[in-house]
């Protein structure tokens, strides 16, 4: 018995990535084979544990078909497994030729190595930092709408923290976001689920949720990051990157009045706190204009927008806040479905289901179908896993990954994909909740969800003609 992983090639170019040769010593699985452009495989790669384990090795060479381009997988054992991509006779924008990048190696789990081609040609890949992918995107995303283009998603992004709410509420039934929210908008993330509530007086981000009954409803949830805190770091991210931030506003609470909805004048304070935020998108008399139809380059060509959309309860209005970067459902509708499951499979299937019966970008308006899409990539504890700290919402996060790379990317098409890849603990690919389950421990941070979301506008959405014009 060795010890095995495995390694997902993405393909998010037009060319099939040709397997010329392989070569293994003392590996106990290595067999790879071609990728096709469009697709995904996850290998298994095992290596040997008899003998001297720092001999172990194994090289699988790939030339890029109909080009000059080549790379290799490495697989050596220096003093712990690794995996290496050796760029042979090929560079990326984020790595020249000659490079060596280090994958690493996770254990009965998966390392990425995601290539793509914007339209100009050029090479993308997980190997750097995307911190304005959006601005590096330009040349491709510029003239895109909004329904064209697919972005990492924060899912609960106020809640990297946990502040102590209710009965029962703890940091593993509590906490989304390993990352704050700066973290999060380094890491790439540009669509965020806000949920503002009061507490102690105070605007949080909090997260609910209500066991109904007929007598009274039980709630139970605690609270994140302050508002005041997430205005800060939203505008020290746009003073710096001209990169557009969409915001939606969404389960309003009064925690201090037995969790009622926020009355008008509550709404009004809130979108006054939220007038600190420097790079609002603004519009007069928007009206029910659906700002999903605009093109990338409307909000961020010559600066940083910050779009804010509230999810308005019944009575509760905009007023003269419309005229202040403040937008109704109405400016920006979009699908979101979860799929209130604790099981992969479960999730995996509804989710992707409702993704081909919801999206079909193509130029015919009778059978086209864009509304804006979250793939709500997100497990949701049952009440079975609510005491149970190892499954933790972090924790079920994290075993989702692995197959929103490998699994989701082979169910895109060039007329369906989603526009926001929206997750829990963004960013972070490994169990963070362990013992004694009191805080996160310190795991990496990794860039893959927003080089498959870029994958995702190169090699989906730019093979489309319709969106392209080419």
């Amino acid at each position: 018995m060795g010890y095995g992983g495995a390694l997902t090639l993405v393909n998010g170019s037009p060319f099939d990535w040709t397997l010329a040769s392989q070569h293994a010593y003392q590996m106990d699985s290595w067999n790879w084979p071609t990728i096709s452009t469009g697709k995904a495989s996850r290998v298994y790669v095992e290596f040997g544990t008899k003998g001297n384990t720092r001999d172990d090795a194994g090289e699988a060479y790939y030339s890029i078909a109909g080009t000059s381009n080549k790379f290799t997988v490495l697989a050596r054992k220096p003093t712990d497994y690794k995996l290496t991509i050796s760029l042979d006779s090929m560079s990326m924008k984020q790595s020249p030729q000659g490079s060596n990048i280090d994958l690493g190696f996770r254990h009965d789990a998966t390392v990425n190595w995601i290539m793509s081609t914007d339209e100009a040609g050029q090479w993308w890949s997980n190997s750097g930092t995307y911190t304005d992918w959006m601005q590096q995107s330009m040349g491709s995303l510029a003239n895109r709408t909004l329904k064209q283009i697919c972005m990492p998603g924060s899912h609960d992004a106020g809640m990297s923290t946990f502040r102590p709410g209710t009965v029962g509420a703890n940091m593993a039934n509590t906490q989304t976001q390993y990352l704050d929210f700066y973290q999060q908008l380094v890491a790439g993330s540009r669509f965020f689920d806000l949920r503002p509530v009061i507490s102690s007086g105070q605007w949080v981000a909090g997260h609910y949720s209500a066991l109904r009954n007929d007598v009274e409803d039980i709630w139970l949830g605690g609270n994140g990051q302050s508002i005041a805190d997430i205005i800060k770091q939203v505008n020290d991210f746009t003073a710096q990157y001209k990169e557009l931030v969409i915001i939606n506003l969404s389960h309003t609470l009064d925690t201090d009045n037995r969790y009622k909805d926020l009355s008008q004048d509550q709404w009004n304070s809130l979108f006054d706190t939220l007038k600190g935020l420097n790079s609002r998108y603004t519009v007069r008399n928007p009206g029910n204009t659906d700002f999903s139809n605009s093109v990338l380059g409307e909000f961020i060509t010559d600066r940083a927008s910050v779009f804010i959309v509230a999810q308005l309860p019944n009575g509760i209005s905009l007023g003269d806040y419309a005229n202040e970067g403040f937008f109704s459902s109405e400016n920006f509708p979009f699908f979101d479905s979860y799929s209130n499951s604790n099981k992969l499979p479960n999730m995996k299937s509804d989710q992707l289901a409702k993704l081909k019966a919801n999206r079909n970008l193509v130029s015919d308006a009778s059978t086209r179908k864009d509304k804006f899409h979250l793939l709500s990539w997100t497990l949701t504890q049952q009440p079975e896993d609510v005491l149970n700290m190892d499954r933790a919402i972090m924790n079920l996060a994290a075993s989702a990954f692995d197959e929103l790379v490998s699994e989701a990317w082979n169910a895109f098409t060039p007329e369906s994909f989603p526009n926001v890849l929206f997750v829990d603990a963004l960013g972070i690919r490994d169990k963070s909740v362990v013992f004694p389950f009191d805080k996160p421990r310190n795991v990496a941070v990794n860039n893959d969800i927003t080089a498959l979301a870029i994958a995702v506008n190169n090699g989906m959405a730019g093979r489309n003609r319709y969106i392209t014009g080419r």
